[in-house]
């Protein structure tokens, strides 16, 4: 009867211990998940910040070129007085 008992209690343990394991690798799972969605969300975050950078470096770029041209066109327009 004690063989049984002590059977039974290396069981129990034996279950108990599998099922802590099996928690711990989901939570794990969890974890890489989330993980990845942060990254990917961070990505997303990123490319889009240097999307509005190149955009608002080419608007300067053209304001520039504009403002060089009506300067360039107002002063030729002295010149020619």
């Amino acid at each position: 009867m004690l063989r049984i008992i002590k059977w039974l209690f290396y069981g129990f343990i034996f279950v108990f211990l599998w099922q802590v394991s099996k928690t711990m690798d989901d939570n794990r799972e969890q974890m890489n998940s989330a993980t990845i969605r942060l990254g990917d969300t961070m990505e997303e975050s990123v490319n889009d910040v240097i999307k509005q950078s190149k955009d608002n470096v080419l608007n300067i770029q053209q304001n520039l070129a504009e403002s060089v041209k009506q300067v360039g066109q107002q002063y030729i327009k002295e010149i020619m007085k």
